[in-house]
């Protein structure tokens, strides 16, 4: 019988192989075993709140209450957040009464989510705060927007860029809410924040060297923000500076910073209290030195004590955001909860803030300037314009603080860093001239304004460099006479002037439409807004006593031109008030401005035609209007100012006589055919009657055909409550 083969006597003894048990291992299950065990679960179906009876409770339409709500926001799910969201809008506009009775509770239950990483929630929290936070009494909400704006500033510095970026909209709104909690109190830290968000500023080195103003941004995180990101940093940033360095009490037009008017040399010692003995128990307790609120709630210690802390500390911009320090020769204490203080502190910040402007008008302005055509919804032309906004808030905010103070010890500085600012600017300079045509006029509005701040810049640059060269000149020459001196400043300024300082003038002469050839004026050169004539006049002022005398006279013959023809009252409101403010300053001997007008001049004889017009324009203004009451209000106030310097300068009293005939229409008029005509002063509030008798009173004397139209006037029943008044005060003259 033949052998078995090795692989059939191997499968023989793997069908009957015994398996072995070991130890601690279970016994391997049959193949044809079944399982037959069995798990169950149990189904929990807890109360809906939809269905729960909560009529003793105040709910929202989903039956959620308050608790509910605040605990919701803390839930796991980004989803479960926004519904809460949603929920607390829905239950504060069913009972808008008990947002302010839990605002501690609602409040400190949505402060995590300002850094939540949905960007859902966010919007909807943002949503909330805007429909709930603005409408609110400001006082209630004061005690808490302190930790609010901690969050914020938390979210600015956030890891995540879209988080970084939403907090800019946070900050806007409570810059919108209460602005003086922010720049008062957390001014060093919120300005910081803002530049970060701008540039890293790894690589950005500020020097004190004129010819480096500005150093390659490598790594710069602006270059990685989107235009409508952008866009929001910077407007949030300049509402932020308008806020902190422009004061309330700001004089646009910038006549009070140069000049101190000795009212006793002009007018006369005045006594301006009645002698009652009264006025020395209640003199020594009316102070005007106050702060701006009489109390001040902190609940939060550890973040209104920034506060107390920053008064004695320096904003030092460049240490914080630089790892250089070039700026370690500046003094050391001011107080930041005061204008005056962050003024002191605008020069750091600028130096900082300069390069990484001018980097982004660098890279923005070739893509919308250089362009035929400019679209109203370019991001590249907003983006430009917000920096142009910024540096002037900046710079103004600088040159005003070294007036205030009369001490320009960097005279150099400033005018070096102008001078390589404005080269870069005057490129493109006036912007918007190459495109073809701009039917837009949010476009056209947007550029005349950039325009105007350019030549607001250039105006600086000119005062820098007549201080410059008028301190020069003193120290060389100081026994020369003021004539010499005149004229060497004059020549040496306009030899040092650059080539945009021309461009300039012809820029304003067109705006206002002055030609020397008395063109016409075109359409679009009429069409100046009150806001931006506000913006040109400091600008004039500042030309006007650093320019060569022609071309002074030119630009002040414009003024005078484009006044008698504009036809907004706003417009000749601010008109009037600028030139009579010039006028007052030609007789007074603390101006220090090199602008003269000087008599039997023809700028003098122009002024004394525009000052007969007056008269006029208030016969023609409606007494129905209150802008042309405001308009008739501002010519009175001027006319008395010029009365009361009869005698003095250009107005004489053969002009005074000349401007109370032109005033009788104003009052009574007899004419031939028709009998007694009565003009719009009987019409009048009887504030402005008042200045009109005033007026009488200043002038040197009063002509027979006036006293004539007076007496026709004061026997009217409309004239009844200021008959008394009149007869006091000018019974002398007649």
């Amino acid at each position: 019988m033949p052998k078995k083969s090795k692989h059939k006597k191997k499968a023989q003894q793997e069908d009957f192989k015994k398996p072995k048990l070991k130890v601690g291992k279970k016994k391997q299950q049959a193949s044809n075993f079944t399982d037959t065990s069995f798990k169950s679960r149990a189904i929990s179906l807890p109360s809906q709140s939809i269905t729960e009876d909560k009529s003793n409770e105040i709910t929202n339409s989903r039956n959620l209450t308050l608790n509910e709500l605040l605990t919701q926001l803390k839930h796991y799910n980004s989803g479960m957040r926004k519904d809460a969201i949603i929920g607390l809008k829905d239950f504060f506009r069913v009972n808008p009464h008990i947002l302010s009775q839990s605002l501690s509770l609602v409040v400190n239950s949505l402060l995590r989510l300002l850094i939540d990483d949905n960007k859902f929630v966010r919007t909807t929290l943002l949503s909330f705060f805007t429909e709930f936070f603005i409408p609110m009494e400001k006082s209630e909400l004061r005690p808490f927007l302190p930790i609010l704006i901690i969050y914020t500033c938390s979210a600015i510095t956030h890891i995540y860029e879209d988080i970084r970026a939403d907090s800019i909209k946070f900050m806007e709104l409570w810059l919108n809410i209460a602005p003086d909690i922010i720049v008062d109190g957390f001014w060093q830290r919120v300005v910081p924040n803002y530049i970060g968000l701008l540039t890293t500023d790894s690589n950005t080195i500020v020097t004190n060297s004129a010819s480096s103003i500005v150093t390659p941004l490598t790594n710069s995180q602006n270059q990685f923000w989107s235009h409508e990101v952008k866009i929001e940093i910077l407007s949030s940033f300049y509402k932020l500076l308008k806020y902190g360095l422009i004061d309330d009490d700001d004089d646009s037009m910038q006549f009070k910073q140069n000049v101190s008017i000795d009212w006793e040399q002009v007018h006369g010692k005045v006594e301006l209290l009645p002698p009652h003995p009264l006025r020395l128990s209640l003199l020594p307790h009316l102070s005007q030195s106050k702060s701006k609120y009489t109390m001040q709630l902190n609940l939060f210690n550890n973040s209104s004590s920034l506060i107390a802390e920053n008064k004695n500390e320096r904003i030092n911009i460049s240490k914080i955001l630089s790892r250089n320090e070039t700026n370690k020769n500046i003094e050391e204490n001011f107080d930041v909860s005061t204008v005056q203080g962050r003024l002191s502190g605008a020069k750091d910040l600028l130096s900082v803030i300069n390069p990484i402007l001018l980097a982004i008008w660098l890279d923005t302005a070739p893509s919308i300037l250089g362009t035929i055509s400019i679209n109203q919804n370019s991001h590249s032309l907003k983006i430009i314009h917000l920096v142009l906004k910024i540096m002037v808030v900046l710079w103004r905010s600088t040159i005003r603080y070294e007036l205030i103070n009369q001490e320009f010890t960097d005279k150099q500085w400033i005018e070096s860093q102008l001078k390589q600012l404005l080269k870069h600017y005057v490129v493109y300079f006036p912007f918007g001239a190459e495109s073809m045509s701009i039917h837009d006029e949010k476009v056209e509005s947007t550029l005349q304004e950039m325009n105007l701040i350019f030549c607001e810049l250039t105006s600086f640059f000119l005062k820098i460099s007549t201080l410059k060269n008028k301190e020069m000149d003193s120290n060389n020459d100081k026994k020369s006479s003021h004539k010499k001196r005149k004229r060497a400043e004059v020549s040496n300024s306009s030899e040092s002037q650059p080539l945009w300082i021309e461009q300039v003038v012809e820029y304003i002469l067109h705006a206002l439409g002055f030609e020397s050839n008395k063109a016409l004026m075109t359409s679009s050169t009429s069409d100046f807004k009150a806001d931006h004539l506000k913006t040109l006049l400091p600008t004039i002022k500042s030309l006007l006593n650093c320019l060569e005398d022609d071309k002074q006279e030119s630009i002040f013959k414009a003024i005078l031109d484009y006044s008698k023809r504009c036809r907004s009252q706003s417009t000749k409101r601010i008109f009037i008030d600028f030139i009579s403010k010039l006028l007052m300053l030609q007789e007074t001997s603390h101006s220090k401005g090199l602008f003269r007008i000087y008599n039997d001049t023809s700028l003098a004889e122009e002024i004394q035609t525009w000052a007969l017009n007056l008269p006029k324009l208030l016969c023609e203004l409606k007494t129905n209007n209150i802008e042309s009451i405001e308009t008739s209000q501002k010519i009175l106030h001027v006319l008395c100012d010029f009365a009361k310097r009869s005698g003095k300068g250009i107005f004489n009293d053969e002009i005074m006589i000349q401007i109370q005939t032109a005033l009788i229409p104003f009052l009574h008029v007899d004419l031939p055919n028709k009998g007694p005509l009565f003009g719009p002063f009987i019409y009048l509030p009887q504030n402005l009657q008042r200045k009109t008798i005033d007026f009488l009173f200043y002038c040197p004397k009063i002509i027979d055909k006036m006293k004539y139209a007076l007496e026709n006037v004061l026997n009217k029943e409309e004239t009844e409550s200021i008959r008394n008044y009149a007869i006091s005060l000018l019974y002398r003259k007649f």
